[in-house]
Formats: structure tokens, sequence, C-alpha cells
């Protein structure tokens, strides 16, 4: 018998979560439940969906709203894996891809491919980037001894 005690281990590994100004990557959590919630939408109501966004949805593409929408909800759940287990480099990734999202929605509504309400989505994207960034940048205070 090997002891415990002798090597690394999952047993003894340490906890991954970095604290952040209140203790949980809040931003993540919030990002991971808005992409639930509308995943969630677009799987049980993609009509009702669309419409909100004035995007209207052709019936035949309704198995395939409703497959991103499942697609939407598995993309959250890496965020809230992420917020869990305090993974910072999927965060770090996550504000640049999250920084390029009002470029490419931006660019599809100047050409017509997407209505202007879908603009407020990339802002409320960049707001949240800017959130993780700080949140990323916040770092404890060390205690004096």
């Amino acid at each position: 018998m090997t002891d415990p005690d002798s090597g690394p281990s999952l047993a003894n590994a340490p906890t991954p979560v970095t604290p952040t100004p209140f203790g949980k990557p809040w931003s993540i959590w919030f990002w991971g439940n808005m992409t639930s919630a509308a995943g969630a939408a677009l799987a049980t109501a993609p009509f009702h969906t669309a419409q909100a966004f004035r995007s209207p949805l052709d019936p035949s593409a309704e198995p395939w709203a409703r497959m991103f929408g499942i697609m939407l909800i598995a993309y959250s759940l890496a965020y809230h894996v992420a917020g869990w287990t305090g993974q910072r480099t999927y965060m770090r990734a996550s504000v640049a891809l999250r920084c390029a999202s009002p470029v490419v929605l931006g660019a599809l509504v100047l050409t017509g491919n997407l209505p202007r309400p879908w603009m407020l989505m990339g802002l409320l994207d960049l707001a949240g980037a800017a959130w993780t960034s700080a949140e990323l940048a916040w770092r404890p205070k060390t205690k004096a001894s």
C-alpha cells in the first residue's frame, strides 16, 4: 500500500476557486444564467422569442431554433462550471469573445441582416465583458501579520 499523503492526488488537491470581490465570479454566473434563459426560451417558445427581437422565424426553421436553444443551454453550462471552479483562463477568454460580440452584431445590423434590437444584445455582452474583466483584475488585500 502507498501512503495517501505521499504525493498529489484528487483527494488532497486544493480548491481552484480564486477569490473575487464578492466571493464568487458573479459576472460569469450572471452570463451563464442569461444564456441559460435565452436557450430555454428558444427551446420551448422559438416564435415568441424571435418576435421579442423583431426577428421573424420561418416555420421551417423552428426545429433549428429549438436545437440552437438546446445548444445555448449546453454553452451556458461552461459558464456555470467556470464560476463554480474559478477557471480564470476560461473567464479571460470569455472577455475577449464577448468584446467581439457588439462588433459582429453591429456589422450584421448595419448590413441589414439583423434588426436593430439585436444591438442591445451586443451592448449587454460588452457590459458583461467589462464586469468580468473588473472581477478578474481584483485581487484580495494581503492581511498584515
